[in-house]
């Protein structure tokens, strides 16, 4: 008897229900602020939206994947992304430039330079286009 009140309580969650709540919980931490979100917040957001209790034990537990998951990301994408400012810094610190920096430098100079290039052939063009059609103007007044 007590085991099947066991199973009766037991909730067993499809492969799709288990997605959407993971998406969901990922979808609040993306637009919350990282210093006030908690997984209690979080699971009772996704609680809402889902319109299904997730306080539950076996819900609780794929949420709590889900922040855990989130954060561990965010913490590498952090780390990361210090260790390159610390670079840049130090570099901007030193006045020293990696070959790196000097190559896109480079490479966003020569962009520049065909931007302009092309806006100057364009000019050109157009200034080609005005004189033709003043050409054209004082002929037709000569024939006239």
């Amino acid at each position: 008897m007590e085991e099947e009140e066991a199973a009766a309580r037991e909730v067993v969650i499809d492969k799709d229900l288990k997605k959407k709540i993971k998406e969901t919980v990922k979808k609040i931490l993306k637009r919350s602020s990282l210093l006030e979100i908690t997984e209690i917040k979080a699971r009772e957001e996704a609680s809402s939206e889902l319109d299904l209790d997730l306080s539950r034990d076996p819900y609780k537990l794929i949420v709590r994947e889900a922040v855990d998951s989130f954060i561990e990301k965010a913490i590498t994408k952090i780390e990361t992304e210090m260790g390159k400012l610390h670079t840049q810094i130090v570099e901007d610190v030193d006045g020293v430039t990696t070959e790196k920096t000097t190559t896109t430098t480079k490479k966003k100079r020569k962009k520049k330079k065909k931007k302009k290039t092309k806006k100057v052939v364009e000019e050109e063009e157009e200034e080609e286009e005005e004189e033709e059609e003043e050409e054209t103007t004082a002929t037709a007044s000569l024939v006239k």
